[in-house]
C-alpha cells in the first residue's frame, strides 16, 4: 500500500518505489521489457548518440509532466508503457469482443536507412486511415490501437533498408472483413513472396502481452534466412550500431504522439495520452 504521507509523484515512483513500478507494469505487459532502473542510463546513451537532437529527449523523468518529446526518448517510451498498462488495457478488457492483431508491412514502403525521417510513416498512416474508413462505411465500429514502427530489413541477397510497418490491436470486426479492408494490391512481380497483411486472433489473456509488444519502439532488424524446408524465412536480430544511430535520428524526428493511434474509444483517449500527468497514470496502480 502507498504510504498516505507520501505524495505519489514521478520522483517517488522512480526512486523509492521503482521496483514496484517495474514489477506491476510487467505483470500487465510481460513482453514490454520495462525496467525503471535502466531507463536513465539508456537515455544518457541516446543523448550522446544524438548530440544535435537533444531537444527531442527528456533530460529527467520530471519534465514528462509538462511536455511531450519524440519516439526516440526512453522516458517517453516508459510513459507510453505505463499509459498502456494502466489506462488502455483496463478499457480493452471490459469489452466482450474478439480482438485481432493486424500487421501491415508493404515492401514498397522500404526506404534507404540514411534518408529515413518521420515522412516515411506517411504512407502507412494513409493506408490505416483508408482501411478504417472502409470498415466504418460497411457498418463496423472498430476499436483499435495502432502502433507505427520502423525496423531494418535485410534480405538474402544482402540489400538493406528501413521498413516502416504498422501493428494494430483491433476488435469489433470479423476476421474476413479485416482482411478485405486492409488488403494490399501488389504488382504482379511481387505476388507470392512476402505477405504484406497478416491477421491473427488474440486471446483475451494475451491483450497485455500484445500491447507491450506492439509499443516496444525498438531498433531491430528483420533478417531473411533459408529455413530447413528450403524456403526463405525471417528472424529478429539486434540492429547494428551504425544503422541504430540512423534509426534513432529518424525516431527523434517523430513525436511520440504520432507513433500511436487510437480509435473507437468512448473516452478522449488521445487527449489523455498527450496531457495526463505521470502521477495520474501511475496513480492507477493497484
Amino acid at each position: 500500500m502507498t504510504d498516505p504521507t507520501q505524495k505519489p509523484n514521478i520522483h517517488w515512483w522512480t526512486t523509492k518505489n521503482r521496483r514496484r513500478l517495474t514489477q506491476t507494469l510487467l505483470d500487465r505487459l510481460p513482453k514490454s521489457g520495462f525496467d525503471t532502473a535502466k531507463i536513465p542510463t539508456e537515455q544518457s546513451q541516446r543523448r550522446t548518440l544524438l548530440p544535435n537532437c537533444k531537444e527531442a529527449l527528456h533530460l529527467t523523468w520530471s519534465s514528462l509532466d509538462w511536455s511531450r518529446r519524440s519516439a526516440a526518448c526512453r522516458y517517453e517510451w516508459a510513459r507510453l508503457q505505463l499509459f498502456m498498462a494502466f489506462e488502455v488495457l483496463p478499457i480493452l478488457q471490459r469489452f466482450e469482443i474478439q480482438f485481432f492483431h493486424v500487421i501491415l508491412a508493404d515492401k514498397r514502403w522500404r526506404i534507404p536507412s540514411s534518408s529515413a525521417t518521420r515522412k516515411c510513416f506517411d504512407r502507412p498512416r494513409r493506408k490505416v486511415r483508408a482501411s478504417i474508413q472502409r470498415l466504418r462505411d460497411r457498418g463496423y465500429t472498430p476499436l483499435f490501437v495502432a502502433a507505427y514502427e520502423l525496423s531494418g530489413d535485410r534480405v538474402l541477397r544482402g540489400s538493406y533498408a528501413f521498413e516502416p510497418h504498422v501493428h494494430l490491436l483491433i476488435g469489433g470486426v470479423p476476421e474476413q472483413a479485416l482482411k478485405r479492408a486492409f488488403h494490399v494490391r501488389l504488382p504482379v512481380s511481387m505476388r507470392g513472396r512476402d505477405k504484406p497483411v497478416k491477421v491473427l486472433p488474440v486471446p483475451r489473456s494475451e491483450l497485455g502481452n500484445l500491447l507491450g509488444y506492439i509499443t516496444k519502439i525498438k531498433a531491430q532488424d528483420r533478417v531473411q534466412y533459408m529455413g530447413s524446408n528450403g524456403r526463405p524465412n525471417r528472424g529478429s536480430n539486434r540492429m547494428p550500431a551504425a544503422h541504430c544511430t540512423e534509426w534513432l535520428r529518424c525516431m527523434a524526428s517523430m513525436p511520440i504522439a504520432q507513433t500511436i493511434q487510437f480509435g473507437g474509444f468512448a473516452e478522449p483517449i488521445t487527449s489523455r495520452f498527450i496531457h495526463a500527468e505521470m502521477a495520474t497514470i501511475a496513480g492507477e496502480m493497484k
